[in-house]
């Protein structure tokens, strides 16, 4: 006796979105707070703090002119995955015209290769700062979106 038993593929990435996010306190900028918050306003060393009158606020040397904004990773059945993060319409540009030919196509459950190829790809220019963490955003949204295919938490 045989019982056939049906193969499914695993959902490829399709589609990878970003998007502008605005406004005190929203999304993946932790520096976008009103003034008086301890994150901006306390007194933590930074590389400004050499410097009189970038001492008073982390903000007023720019630390949170990038803005925020959001990934959205869309796979083949359908399901989006999202994340938040630092880096305003620069990290959307990386997304939208180096990271995404290493994302169409691709199995989202490869993550250490996914990570490796943005990461390897943007050395060049990057290795920290901006790049890194658009590379981080994107992770983010690959584990949403795979967390929500598997039906996990």
């Amino acid at each position: 006796m045989s019982s056939k038993k049906s193969v499914t593929t695993f959902p490829k990435i399709k589609e990878i979105k970003t998007f502008i996010i605005q406004g005190v306190g929203s999304g993946g900028d932790y520096h976008n707070v009103k003034g008086g918050h301890w994150l901006i306003d306390s007194k933590i060393a930074t590389p400004m703090s050499g410097y009189e009158e970038y001492r008073k606020s982390r903000t007023s040397w720019g630390i949170n002119v990038l803005g925020s904004f959001c990934v959205e990773i869309e796979a083949t059945d359908g399901t989006k995955g999202f994340a938040t993060g630092f880096g305003g319409p620069p990290a959307c540009w990386l997304v939208a015209e180096h990271f995404r030919r290493f994302l169409i196509g691709a199995d989202p459950r490869d993550t250490n290769h996914l990570f490796e190829q943005m990461y390897r790809g943007s050395m060049f220019y990057g290795r920290k700062g901006l790049p890194v963490a658009v590379i981080s955003v994107i992770d983010l949204a690959v584990w949403d979106l795979l967390g929500k295919i598997r039906n996990e938490p």
